[in-house]
């Protein structure tokens, strides 16, 4: 039989010729775009490591009800949607404690964080790895991890700039009512600091690098 002629094999040919297009394409990109600058390895390390290895760590006892640096009536109060905010949940949010679902929302949005900022420095962030679903080898959007990051960073920065009026005023009205000590806020405040220094100088670096990489391609087509 001749299978230059069957319809099922030359689809599967013009499939394959045409992954294997686009494998060839996407390793050109990748190649394409210009080193990562050490400090933005360092920025993005930093980015990572921050929310995943310190502000995570943190909030674990507290999503358990652990009042881990914390007053412990009080925290228990809040944890339990009694009161700081929680008033309206004193049953919980579908059997979960109130205080465990606000920090559990906090920890998986610096968990998603935390990989933005490893992918804003890797080379998953530039084409998409093997493992993804339908996407894989595919050449990254930049819009694609840029846009979280320019949200991220704007929120972060915005908070941080509040900070001087913030804290002076936290420690003066420092008081067992709180759920949470002092000394537990302060230990997260660096952290915070850090990411939100990080994040934005590993996005602005992945912004820089992913312009040029496009631009030496529209060059040279």
């Amino acid at each position: 039989m001749d299978s230059s002629r069957d319809p099922a094999i030359s689809s599967n040919a013009d499939v394959g010729a045409e992954f294997e297009g686009t494998e060839t394409a996407n390793s050109a990109y990748r190649t394409a775009v210009p080193a990562l600058p050490r400090w933005a390895r360092l920025a993005g390390t930093v980015g990572w490591m921050a929310p995943i290895l310190g502000f995570v760590p943190l909030h674990i006892p507290w999503i358990l009800g652990i009042p881990f640096l914390a007053h412990k009536a009080s925290f228990d109060s809040w944890y339990n949607g009694r009161s700081n905010g929680t008033e309206g949940f004193p049953d919980g949010i579908m059997g979960v404690p109130a205080g465990a679902v606000y920090l559990g929302i906090l920890v998986l949005l610096a968990i998603l964080g935390g990989v933005l900022s490893l992918g804003l420095i890797s080379p998953w962030g530039l084409v998409f790895p093997r493992w993804v679903p339908w996407l894989a080898g595919h050449r990254v959007p930049p819009w694609f991890p840029l846009t979280p990051t320019v949200i991220g960073s704007g929120i972060m920065v915005a908070y941080s700039l509040t900070l001087p009026i913030q804290l002076p005023r936290a420690i003066a009205d420092a008081s067992p009512d709180d759920p949470f000590t002092l000394t537990g806020a302060l230990i997260g405040l660096p952290i915070l600091l850090a990411w939100t220094v990080a994040l934005p100088a590993a996005g602005w670096s992945y912004y820089r690098r992913t312009r040029r990489a496009s631009w030496r391609r529209s060059t040279s087509t």
